[in-house]
């Protein structure tokens, strides 16, 4: 089953809401313990939505991640990548991430976020929130 954009950024705006803005690579996961979120009993592919700007340090770096990530789990996740400064609309729907990029909002099989991340371009904190969406 395909989600729709705007039952995304529902989910995701939502989530944001009850959890609160926390700043800093690795910071917040998800543990399911969030009682305002409904929990989902179908299963669906996790969505890996990472948003970046070009004037983020290692812009290249970041790029060059993200599609190393998506080659090694494309088969597992559904990949967005999301340049706010060419969808400004983005800005609108995920205020959160404004001049907090590269960020990471992670859906696992339930839909419910797993993972937040702000300013993180750590590979290995990344993949760890990607396994911990598959349930790994």
């Amino acid at each position: 089953m395909m989600m729709s954009k705007k039952k995304i950024i529902a989910l995701a705006m939502s989530a944001v809401m009850a959890v609160g803005m926390i700043a800093g690579c690795g910071s917040t996961n998800n543990s399911g313990t969030d009682t305002t979120q409904t929990e989902s009993t179908e299963k669906v592919t996790p969505t890996f939505m990472y948003f970046v700007a070009n004037a983020d340090d290692n812009f290249d770096a970041t790029n060059t991640m993200y599609t190393e990530l998506e080659n090694e789990y494309k088969d597992k996740i559904n990949f967005q990548l999301v340049n706010v400064d060419e969808n400004p609309e983005a800005l609108e729907n995920f205020s959160l991430v404004k001049d907090q990029t590269p960020a990471l909002i992670m859906l696992d099989t339930s839909n419910n976020i797993s993972a937040i991340e702000f300013k993180c371009s750590d590979k290995d904190k990344l993949k760890t929130d990607i396994d911990n969406a598959l349930g790994k």
